[in-house]
Parts: C-alpha cells; structure tokens; sequence
C-alpha cells in the first residue's frame, strides 16, 4: 500500500500502482498550470475590453509617479515635491509613498528593453496587477503547501485563488494600484517565514522573510498587518511551549533585517521602533530572547521544571522592571507616536476614530454577510471544513494558518476593504477541502482496481 502523493500527515493510503501514482502527480502539475494561466486571462479582460489604458484615480497618480521615476532617476524621485497633487498645497511625493510598486515597473520596464520586448512603461503599468495576480496564486499554492504538506491541497488552492473575487478586484489589468503587488509581497512573506521553520536546518530562510518583508514595506501600508501577523504566530508559539531555537533564529533574522529595511523606506522611518502598532513585534523578540536565555540555561545546568519555571519568573520580572523604566523616561518626551485612525478603526466604531477623511469612507464600513458571499462565494462554506481539518495533526505551520484565519476573519469583519485580507487563507483553507475529497475520491478508485503487483507475486509463487 503506497501513500497518495501529497496527501497530508494521517494520509489516505491508496493501492496505486507507480505508473498510475505519475499519472496523478501529472494531473496535478497540469492543473496548476491551467490554473495559473486562468489567473492571467481572467484579469486580462479590462485590457481586452477596453485596451491598454490605467482605470481609475489612485492608479493614475500611481502612474505619473512612475513616469517621473524613469525619466529623471531615484535622487530626484525621492526629492520631487509635486504641485499637481493636492492642489493648492503640493504634495512631498518622495516621503509620502510607498514606492515599490514604482520601483517594479520601472525595473521590469528596463529589463524587458534590455532583452529586445519593445513594450511601453505604460502598457507595463496596465499589465503589472495581471503578473502579479500569477505570482500571488503561486506563492499560495507554496503557502498552503507548506502549511498542509498536501500537494493536492496546494493545486487546489491554486485553483480558488485565481478566481476569487476578493482577489480579482485588487489585480485587474489596468488597475495599477498598491495591493495589486503588495498580494504577493505578503504571501512571499508568510510562505518564507513559514519555510524557515519546517526543520532545525531551515532557519536560515528568516533572512529571506525579512527581505520579502521589506519589499512588503516599500509597496502597501498594509505591511502592519504583515509584521504583527508574524509576531502574533511567534508569540502563540512561545506561550504554548513550542518556542525552539530554530523559531528564535528565524524571527531574529527575519525582525533585524526586515526592520533594518523598513526604515529605509522614507514613508517609514523610525515607525517600526516608536509606532504603538509595531511595538509588539519588538515585545515578541524580546519575548524570545528571554526564552532562549533560560532554554540555555536549563540546557547547560540540566535544571528541573521547577528551577526553569523559578528561573522564567525571574527573567520575566527583570524584563518587566526595565521595560517599565524605559517607557517611563520614554514616554513624557512624546517619542510613542499614537495608533493611526484607520487601526483605531478596526477596534472603534469606524464613525469615532476622529478622522473625518476615514469616518467618511464606505469602505472601512464593517462588512456585511452580502459582501462576503459577493467576494468569497462558495469558499463562505467551503474554508470553514478546511480550518477544522487544522485542528489535526498540528505542527508550527499549520498554527499559523489557523492565526491567519482567526486574525483576517476579525479584520475583514471591522473593515470591509481588509475582505481582501480574506482572499488567501479562504483559498488555502477551501483548497485543503478540496484537495482531501479528490484525494479520498482517487482512493476509493485505485481501491475497486485489481493490484496488479500482487497479482504477478501470486503468479510467480505458483509457478
């Protein structure tokens, strides 16, 4: 009896002889491509509908930022003060956007001139939300494979990402905007991070996660969501006693050098280290490095629980006095900068935040039932059955799927904008439903079949 290919830990098991276990695998590789191809000709129909031209305000000034990047260089981008915008006061543009996505048209701009594909910045602009809607369908299939360990799961994951509507709105051809890339920034983020703790070899890849983070940083605001959503699974893992030193040393690498980055972004700066909504990234690393400190000890003087629990009060009360102290000198000189008003909303009614520009938006309205069915569709019933699949065979990936889940429910749920939060784990936890009954329904199938191996070993016996 050979395991099902990809199938999950307490897989199903299947009489699959090894020319039909490649056949199966074959029909999952072309599906994925199929489904990555169907990714990009979905949001190609604006482009085929209405030609190459960019679709509304934001990704129009998107645009002419871009624009002013190729034609007079990154010194003088970061420097531009433009009077068009916000007219009459101008606008800094260099320090008050996030510049990756201008960045990535004009790098992709330039490489496909360098390798001879005449193709216009503008119509690089158009097509960009379409390449990354496949990157983004990709990088969830890695995603879901890493959390699942079920190839099956990935593909059909896959599948439900290149079609879902809380997607799609985001990465329409022509829709030159920040989430449009910052999708799969995020992704390329969870996935790494993820990555990095599947053995006590893989730490290394944390480096990876902070760089994919940083890129996160320079594309979309949303890198808050990002960097809290990585510490929150950090610190849930600790607090269960699963804080090993190989998550130390990949939130260590993944915190220093995504942090370090972040504050290169001139929209950024010293945020990560004085923004009360990044603060507890910080709180999580310290939270680790107390944790190592007696897991070292304990290692190296071979302590019982109860001197390792004596020791971790210990730690912790030192931790808390200093920590208490800094705030205290800290705080009076105003270096805490307050919580935005969009994240006051996700925690306040969105009329109450005190800022009359976000109480007035529909958008941070608390979603309906009605949106979700409109952006998630039949995922509303299908994810539920995956996120219960969850609660088996539990390891540190498949908690922070969970956390995902839990975290991006809650703030879809306040905003209705952050629905889009949703798209992702809907499709990952709806492609582990999916994938199990293909699964399950192959098996019965190659069960009903003759085994032909042991037919031949029963012939050889007689013979």
């Amino acid at each position: 009896r050979r395991s099902l290919p990809g199938s999950p830990r307490g897989e199903m098991t299947a009489k699959m002889p090894a020319l039909a276990a490649l056949v199966f695998l074959a029909v999952k590789c072309t599906s994925f491509l199929v489904f990555c191809w169907n990714a990009y000709k979905i949001r190609l129909h604006a482009i085929e509908e209405y030609g190459r031209v960019i679709h509304e305000f934001d990704p129009w000034f998107n645009y002419r930022a871009t624009e002013y990047l190729a034609e007079h260089g990154w010194t003088e981008f970061f420097h531009w003060f433009d009077h068009r915008s916000w007219y009459p006061l101008g606008r800094p543009v260099g320090t008050t956007i996030y510049p990756g996505m201008q960045i990535s048209a004009v790098v992709i701009w330039k490489i496909l001139n360098w390798v001879g594909v005449d193709m216009s910045l503008n119509d690089v602009c158009v097509f960009i939300p379409c390449w990354y809607g496949v990157s983004a369908t990709a990088l969830l299939a890695l995603l879901t494979y890493e959390c699942t360990k079920s190839s099956s799961a990935a593909v059909a994951a896959a599948g439900v990402m290149a079609v879902i509507p809380a997607h799609i709105m985001r990465s329409v051809g022509g829709g030159y905007d920040n989430e449009s890339v910052a999708m799969t920034c995020m992704l390329a983020t969870f996935w790494l991070w993820c990555r990095s703790l599947r053995s006590d070899d893989s730490w290394w890849m944390g480096a990876l996660a902070g760089i994919a983070y940083i890129y996160m940083v320079a594309t979309w605001g949303g890198y808050i969501f990002v960097i809290n959503m990585v510490a929150f699974h950090a610190g849930v893992l600790v607090l269960m006693g699963r804080g090993t030193n190989k998550l130390f040393k990949s939130y260590l690498l993944f915190y220093l050098i995504g942090t370090w980055g972040a504050m290169k972004v001139p929209v950024v700066g010293w945020a990560p280290l004085k923004s009360l909504e990044q603060l507890g990234a910080l709180a999580v690393l310290v939270l680790l490095c107390m944790n190592e400190f007696v897991e070292h000890e304990r290692r190296k003087r071979k302590m019982s629980f109860n001197e390792v629990m004596l020791r971790r009060m210990q730690v912790l009360g030192v931790a808390g006095l200093c920590v208490a102290a800094l705030v205290a000198i800290l705080m009076p000189t105003g270096y805490f900068g307050p919580l935005s008003a969009r994240i006051r909303g996700l925690f306040v009614r969105h009329t109450r935040t005190g800022n009359p520009l976000v109480d007035s938006v529909a958008e941070h309205q608390p979603a309906s039932s009605q949106a979700y069915w409109q952006y998630l569709h039949v995922m509303c019933y299908i994810a539920p059955i995956g996120f219960v699949q969850l609660l088996w065979d539990r390891d540190d990936s498949k908690y922070f799927l969970t956390a995902f889940a839990c975290v991006a429910y809650y703030f879809s749920i306040r905003m209705m904008r952050l629905i889009l939060l949703m798209a992702p784990v809907a499709a990952s936890l709806g492609g582990m439903a999916i994938g199990t009954m293909v699964e399950w329904a192959v098996c019965q199938i190659f069960n009903l079949m003759p085994d032909m191996d042991e037919e031949e070993e029963e012939e050889e016996e007689e013979e």
